[in-house]
């Protein structure tokens, strides 16, 4: 396994593993005593090593690019629906609203601004699946995230964390440092009180605070599980980073259930990268 395929995949599976491990305790208080292990359960009542609307829009997001060599709006939204509608259970109102906009037939760009304009859009939910933006893309990292964030997220605030967590996320798979990492990104982000909401700057702030506090990859998912609040999110998109720096311990790993799905993406993804960098 070669420096990049490592990453990618470490990139996969933290956002996967710290997914699983935050669901249990998704919409609890801050606990510093709390035990982290795959358990399972939470307010979805999910299965030991289960996997949230985070990774499953993460993943829908890797197999696009896998299948188009870049980052399709038409065969995600494809995926997405598809996705609800095997299992909606653990998705947000954000993206149920805007996938049954979709299948009534209104076009992408009309049903995001209606969407946000009778709800908004600032939320976290394009964050959670940003960092395959990072893992493939070395050039325009961020203006590609905002864009991507925007086909489901209108508001412009969402793809702004997006364009920071996948530019970190593009440095680490470069090989960069955590601590020249993390001189890229704006103190705005860095700086302020940790409250795991579902608001986009938030989440983002409490995600980059484990990442930057953090010394391995249990310790940053540690870190986002004891925050409380939107646990699952926060461990995603922390772990995601994580997980590209550190990788992701096998015994994590090996407890998900989607696991050949993701070392199947992981390989493909890398294999596509590859062949878009040799052109």
């Amino acid at each position: 396994m070669n420096d990049l395929q490592a990453r990618i995949r470490g990139g996969l599976f933290g956002c996967a593993v710290g997914d699983a491990l935050g669901s249990s305790f998704e919409g609890s208080g801050r606990d510093e005593r709390r035990e982290i292990r795959m358990s399972g359960g939470g307010q979805f009542n999910l299965k030991t090593g289960d996997v949230t609307d985070d990774t499953l829009m993460m993943l829908a997001l890797a197999e696009t690019y896998c299948e188009t060599g870049y980052f399709d709006m038409t065969v995600f939204l494809h995926k997405v629906i598809l996705t609800l509608r095997e299992d909606d259970t653990t998705f947000g109102r954000t993206t149920k609203t805007m996938t049954s906009l979709l299948e009534q037939g209104c076009i992408p760009k009309a049903a995001v601004s209606a969407l946000h304009a009778a709800c908004g859009s600032s939320t976290n939910g394009s964050v959670m699946r940003t960092i395959p933006v990072g893992l493939t893309m070395t050039k325009d990292v961020e203006n590609v995230a905002r864009k991507v964030s925007a086909y489901t997220h209108y508001d412009t605030t969402a793809g702004n964390c997006c364009a920071v967590i996948s530019k970190a996320a593009a440095g680490l798979t470069e090989g960069k440092s955590k601590e020249d990492v993390l001189k890229e990104i704006p103190e705005y982000y860095l700086r302020g009180e940790l409250i795991p909401s579902i608001d986009p700057i938030e989440t983002t702030r409490c995600a980059l605070a484990c990442f930057r506090d953090g010394c391995s990859y249990t310790d940053v998912i540690r870190r986002a599980c004891v925050l409380g609040g939107d646990t699952d999110t926060i461990a995603c998109i922390a772990g995601g980073l994580a997980g590209i720096l550190w990788g992701v311990p096998e015994n994590l790993t090996d407890t998900l259930l989607l696991k050949k799905r993701i070392e199947n993406v992981a390989l493909r993804l890398t294999e596509r990268v590859e062949e878009q960098r040799r052109l």
